[in-house]
């Protein structure tokens, strides 16, 4: 009698949580269900060797609990009255399997897999449904179910509900869309949400990610078992797997919730990522043993485990007033209760193979949850990113103002220091050349009978380095030719003056990169000396400056060629001649990283500049850099008499 309330209680039960859309009802149709049946027993392959006393069980039968770690078939039979021969019947099933075969008056009416169960088939988990043949009389018809189960693979048959098609199939449907199509949208959600939860943990490294994404994969690995009568993986491997998974997705998720809330360095934590790695042995253990007693004793360490985190999260959310810490914990309290449940109900309640785990549909809400309270992180770290990025953007502003303060006042002080140089520049061209012709200018004058013409040769040579001086303080940007204008236009009249007609041949030359005033006054010197020496000393009456680019010897690049020939009586350029003239062109030359050559004879003279032409990319300074020391070297070599 005890046994029987207690059924009664627990079908009670059913009923309410089917109206809750959680497990099929049956409250609202006239159906019939099927809970006693004749057992025959056969176990490993043998005949009929036991039988319950009388010989009648109670539905639902699970085979692991009633028979242990063994092998074998169970044939039930029950008696099906019918109210009415011309209403089609139909029978409804929750659960059955291994492998069936069903028969009615004799006759079989369906079968799936093989008896013994083959290694690929397992129904145990879908619901069935059966449409029974017409009855010719309203006589009970004889109803056989014969299963073939495995150890460990959860075979069995639930209580069986018979009546018209038309009350039978909604039954069938509803039961088919909590347990398949249900299953299939778990399994799609927490495999999306481990894919992304991983995908995160790959960019930003974070153990909480890792936690979450696998524990969310491992369940839905977990949960597609009941989407497959015809297994992908032989048995027992099919049963490994997703026990395996569902072992190691618990304490992982576990450990996710005390990584959020800051405890993933406590020993509970550590034990629980020992438990993630040891739950592939124990599954298999389980299994393949089989020894169906660690399976229920991982069950309640998985539980115990779990009431330890749920205590520990809630203890933090309560202090905290962090938003996501409260939702965590709501989460992990519905969880850990619903699987507490799970747990009671499969272990002593007599309806516990057909029942529908609360804790497969509890744990959308779950993951959910565990979901918004990432996003929730992922959202303060963008923002506590954009801050931080905010402020280092501020630093660089008022970094980059610094600096610009800074190049701003070394600009400052870069053209200070130019116009210094200018300046000193200035002041020793003046004193070098200026200074010394007019102090030179002076003892003669001081000297009796000093010529009139001597002295206004001097001033006019004093007068035109006056003038190139200050037409070398604008800058010419390196134009050449515009230096060698230069020098025509203050020394032709004197030119003109001292009966020399100067030929002037100056091809269009390219812009020396990097030249400054000092550059072309260089130029200009050195051009004002050479014509200097022609007026003073060569009674020359005709002078040729040419000016073009030509290739250059040795470099493979270009230099501009200054040639000025006269046909004065000439010199021998093997003696060194009086005066510094020379010298100070050599030295010019140099100074621009050219070289100065030289050649004279009877009737005529030569005097030849090469300026080396920087190559794109390079400045002037770099050529004088590379060629100073050739200039230098050759000077002697190209000096031709």
């Amino acid at each position: 009698m005890d046994r029987q309330n207690e059924a009664l209680r627990w079908r009670l039960l059913t009923l309410l949580f089917a109206i809750l859309g959680l497990s099929w009802s049956i409250s609202a149709h006239a159906v019939t269900v099927i809970e006693e049946a004749a057992l025959t027993l056969t176990l490993q392959g043998q005949a009929p060797a036991r039988a319950e006393t009388p010989n009648t069980v109670v539905l639902p039968y699970h085979w692991d609990q009633r028979q242990g770690a063994v092998d074998g078939e169970a044939r039930f039979a029950f008696d099906l009255p019918v109210a009415d021969p011309a209403v089609p019947m139909a029978l409804f099933v929750p659960r059955l399997g291994n492998s069936f075969r069903v028969s009615v008056d004799g006759r079989e009416l369906a079968r799936f897999g093989a008896i013994p169960p083959g290694p690929y088939d397992d129904a145990s988990f879908a619901p069935q449904y059966f449409e029974l043949p017409p009855s010719r009389s309203a006589s009970p018809r004889r109803v056989e179910v014969t299963i073939a189960a495995q150890a460990a693979r959860q075979g069995g048959l639930s209580p069986i509900v018979t009546g018209s098609v038309d009350e039978v199939r909604p039954l069938y449907e509803r039961a088919e869309f909590w347990h398949i199509s249900g299953g299939r949208f778990i399994a799609i959600v927490s495999g999306v949400l481990g894919a992304l939860s991983l995908l995160v943990w790959l960019r930003q490294r974070e153990s909480i990610y890792l936690y979450y994404g696998l524990g969310e994969l491992l369940w839905s690995v977990q949960t597609v078992r009941v989407l497959f009568t015809h297994a992908p993986l032989p048995w027992p491997w099919w049963g490994v797997l997703p026990l395996a998974a569902f072992q190691a997705a618990i304490p992982l998720l576990c450990r996710f919730a005390l990584a959020v809330v800051g405890r993933d360095d406590s020993r509970l934590a550590r034990f629980l990522g020992l438990m993630a790695w040891v739950a592939p042995l124990a599954a298999a253990l389980g299994i393949l043993g089989p020894w169906l007693w660690l399976m229920p004793l991982w069950h309640v360490l998985n539980l115990v485990v779990g009431l330890a985190m749920m205590v520990t999260v809630l203890r933090v959310a309560l202090r905290s007033g962090v938003l996501e810490h409260r939702v965590l914990g709501l989460a992990v309290v519905l969880i850990v209760l619903t699987g507490a449940r799970d747990m009671w109900v499969m272990r002593y309640s007599p309806q516990a193979y057909d029942m529908v785990p609360w804790i497969r549909f509890a744990w959308v809400g779950f993951a959910i949850s565990l979901a918004w309270v990432i996003a929730e992180r992922m959202r303060k770290d963008a923002r506590s990113m954009a801050q931080m990025n905010a402020s280092l953007e501020a630093e660089l502003d008022r970094r980059n103002a610094a600096l610009e303060d800074a190049f701003a006042r070394e600009r400052d002080g870069e053209k200070a220091r130019g116009a210094l140089e200018e300046r000193q520049r200035v002041m020793r061209d003046l004193h070098d050349g200026l200074g010394a012709q007019l102090v030179g200018l002076l003892r003669i004058a001081q000297q009796p009978g000093a010529a009139r013409d001597d002295v206004a040769l001097h001033l006019r040579d004093a007068v035109d380095q006056l003038k190139l001086t200050v037409d070398a303080m604008h800058d010419g940007d390196g134009d050449v030719a515009s230096a060698l204008g230069a020098v025509r236009y203050r020394l032709g009249p004197r030119l003109q003056a001292a009966g020399i007609d100067l030929h002037w041949d100056v091809s269009p030359l390219p812009v020396m990169t990097g030249w400054g005033v000092r550059e072309c006054h260089q130029v200009q010197m050195l051009l004002f000396e050479a014509f200097s020496n022609m007026m003073t000393h060569s009674a020359a009456t005709e002078a040729h400056l040419n000016a073009r680019v030509v290739p250059a010897d040795d470099s493979g690049g270009e230099v501009i060629e200054v040639e000025l020939r006269d046909n004065g009586h000439g010199f021998d350029a093997n003696v060194a001649p009086p005066g510094r003239g020379l010298t100070n062109m050599r030295t010019r030359a140099a100074a621009l990283g050219g070289m100065l050559m030289l050649r004279s004879q009877p009737g005529q003279t030569c005097l030849c500049l090469r300026l080396p032409v920087p190559a794109p990319g390079r400045d002037a300074s770099d050529v004088k850099h590379q060629t100073g020391t050739f200039a230098a070297r050759d000077t002697h070599h190209h000096r031709l008499t």
